[in-house]
């Protein structure tokens, strides 16, 4: 698919234009349209809404606009696309005001003016893409052109900007969705010494958190003294096989989390080993993500001294968007969220998704399953078969923490790798710092429950077996028998096991298994299994219902 015509209207950077389309703003109860000669026109909302389908405006957050129009998306060139091209991997606030706030200009303080910056705000943005090299932005070029082939509205501007006219090469163009392509590898890194055992004392705790508040601070003396009783946990063990164990805890507005970020800093540098901070909550890691950029205020340096680490659902699995990429042949519509997404995947920080450098409003922009569908929901990674290994963005993260002073993780991602033994070098942490201790019980609980249901089953078979639909070959869906062809060759004995092992993953549901269930026919006994699950269910919920097959949840402790 070719990139729509474009009606282009000079501006005064010669190589720079912008579409020739009106612009819309909306608020609460009324709109602004402003045509290009210049006309600003108040407008209902339903009034707007019908004009919008009819002109393809310059707005900011197209499918916002459309909900507060009350009516379905529709075309437009969006700034928010623009913004995401130009600065991936980087926030701001989705609306006008966001916008020129981001960019250094003059906050708008009406809706007449939320619509008069608009041009300004795209124009800023060309700008700055064209001044920048393709020797800092190698990938921007072909991720454009990429973009442009599958209609992207803003193409033909993005492409002025970056002075890319003709078609050129286009299957090496066509490679800018590649980012695998662009990314390092990581590298093994070697055991880490074990680390030292030097006490932090409570006045080393107290000097530390000065040094982390600023001149400006608000004296607490509770948070000093916090600091120094928790520095009793860092110091050597009183007795053989029992851990030096604090309990604290402190009122709202302590200052706790400095408090115990001060002696776990000093005990990791004095002693070359890491301190594993442990939260429930995803919002508490970005806090501290924040409160640690005052110990370690140079990114660079922060980068290689803190490791935010989280379960392999929140970073983005480059072999799903590998795959997600292949089909773009036949999912045409989806270009404008890849190409965005590869330009986010070539500049994040560490891959994550939730709650890291991606933008949360991308995901509504994009859709769900274009951008945070893309992560490694259901376990099904490959690991080293995978031909991304080397440039996994979670094998990266696993092998920094190795080498970090703070590694800043959650409560199930702990107790599942003590559980566990340790990682791949049977390593565990000495020293923890469990914030939000409260909820270790509910963390549990959560981590070591297992759940089965439809869905699971059938991404099983899939696993196992393979793609089933004719033409879908690479990737996860290659199945079993193509992962492991080379390594059983010739074994008759690990042939027939795998053979045996295929057969059986026959029972489990295939492909459309909701489908069917609704239409009240089974194939084969697992689906068999869920109508008798689901017979609590309308079949119309089973169509839309994985029914759970099987659920097994510890007990719950007594907190008391």
């Amino acid at each position: 698919m070719r990139a729509p015509d474009f009606d282009a209207t000079p501006i005064s950077d010669r190589s720079l234009q912008l579409p020739g389309a009106p612009m819309l703003a909306v608020g609460l109860t009324r709109a602004v349209w402003l045509d290009q000669d210049g006309e600003l026109s108040e407008l209902s909302l339903r009034d707007a809404g019908e004009r919008a389908r009819r002109e393809a405006p310059i707005l900011c957050h197209a499918r916002a606009v459309a909900r507060r129009l009350g009516c379905d998306p529709f075309p437009a060139y969006d700034l928010l696309e623009l913004f995401a091209f130009v600065r991936p991997a980087r926030f701001c606030t989705p609306t006008p005001r966001g916008l020129a706030n981001e960019l250094g200009m003059l906050t708008p303080d009406s809706l007449d003016a939320d619509v008069s910056v608009l041009p300004q705000i795209a124009l800023a943005l060309l700008r700055e893409l064209a001044a920048g090299s393709s020797r800092r932005d190698p990938s921007a070029h072909d991720i454009a052109w990429a973009m442009a082939q599958t209609g992207w509205r803003w193409g033909p501007a993005v492409l002025s900007a970056v002075q890319l006219t003709d078609s050129g090469d286009e299957r090496h163009r066509a490679r800018g969705l590649h980012v695998w392509d662009f990314l390092s590898e990581w590298n093994e890194v070697p055991p880490a010494a074990p680390p030292g055992s030097e006490a932090v004392t409570a006045n080393e705790a107290r000097h530390r958190l000065s040094e982390l508040l600023d001149s400006e601070a608000e004296s607490r003396p509770q948070q000093a003294d916090y600091a120094s009783a928790v520095s009793q946990a860092f110091g050597p063990r009183r007795e053989a096989d029992q851990p030096n164990l604090v309990l604290a805890e402190a009122g709202t507005g302590t200052g706790k989390t400095l408090g115990y970020i001060a002696p776990a800093s000093l005990w990791a540098q004095k002693n070359q080993g890491p301190v594993w901070i442990s939260t429930y909550t995803r919002n508490l890691q970005r806090q501290l993500d924040d409160e640690l950029s005052k110990l370690y205020p140079e990114p660079r340096l922060k980068s290689e001294r803190v490791v935010i680490r989280k379960g392999r659902e929140n970073y983005l699995c480059l072999l799903n968007f590998d795959e997600a990429v292949t089909g773009l042949a036949s999912r045409g519509s989806d270009g404008v969220a890849i190409g965005l997404m590869a330009r986010w995947a070539a500049w994040t920080r560490d891959g994550d998704m939730v709650g890291g450098d991606f933008p949360g409003w991308l995901a509504d922009l994009l859709g769900r399953a274009r951008t945070l569908g893309l992560t490694d929901r259901r376990g099904e990674c490959i690991y080293s078969a995978c031909s991304h290994y080397r440039k996994c963005f979670i094998e990266r993260n696993l092998r920094k923490a190795k080498q970090a002073e703070i590694v800043v993780a959650n409560h199930a991602l702990v107790m599942i790798q003590a559980a566990l033994g340790g990682g791949e070098d049977g390593q565990l942490p000495t020293h923890y710092v469990l914030d939000e201790g409260h909820h270790v019980f509910d963390a549990a609980d959560s981590a070591f429950a297992a759940h089965l249901s439809g869905q699971e089953t059938y991404d099983l078979r899939r696993w196992l077996i393979g793609s089933e639909s004719a033409g879908r070959s690479a990737g996860r869906a290659r199945g079993l028998r193509k992962r492991l062809e080379d390594l059983v060759a010739g074994d008759a004995e690990l042939t027939d096991l795998l053979n045996q092992t295929l057969r059986a993953a026959t029972v489990l549901p295939a492909e459309a298994w909701h489908q069917r269930i609704a239409d009240g026919r089974t194939n084969g006994p697992a689906e068999a299994f869920y109508v008798v699950c689901g017979n609590r269910f309308t079949p119309a919920a089973a169509a839309t219902t994985a029914p759970t097959a099987w659920k097994s949840t510890p007990a719950r402790r007594n907190r008391r």
